[in-house]
């Protein structure tokens, strides 16, 4: 169980009445803030998301907007902002479980290219080369 769900866990075992626990990791909202914290601590312009990965700018602009309401990216989409953004290993897994997806899967063979890649500090353009010479660069396209 993760941190924030053992928290969760513990607020709602506690609480007399459900509204009152007040639980993380409900609000979408948390995803769009956490995606333009990173994103503006890398410093990293929309423009050049865009170039490195299969995302249009309004739709990026869409993701980083906390008021857009029913703009729930994809997995792939979220994976592939990642690589863009050359975010770590934790940062990806950190937007996956905001988004209430599952972190990075050993067992697929493209999202395992992908950890190796993080936790060996490649670039996301790096990571991509090599998801591309195992044939696997399909997997941001077919999602």
């Amino acid at each position: 169980m993760g941190k924030t769900t053992a928290e969760n866990f513990r607020k709602l075992e506690k609480a007399e009445d459900y509204d009152e626990a007040k639980l993380k990791g409900m609000d979408y909202g948390e995803f769009t803030t956490a995606l333009g914290c990173i994103i503006s601590k890398k410093k990293i312009p929309t423009i050049k998301i865009v170039e490195n990965s299969n995302i249009s700018k309004s739709y990026i602009n869409k993701l980083r907007n906390p008021s857009e309401k029913g703009v729930r990216p994809g997995r792939y989409v979220i994976i592939d902002i990642a690589l863009a953004i050359d975010a770590t290993l934790e940062e990806t897994n950190h937007l996956l479980k905001l988004a209430r997806y599952q972190e990075l899967y050993t067992r697929d063979k493209a999202e395992s290219v992908i950890i190796w890649g993080m936790l060996h500090k490649l670039t996301g353009k790096e990571i991509r080369q090599m998801l591309e010479s195992k044939g696997l660069d399909g997997v941001f396209k077919d999602k």
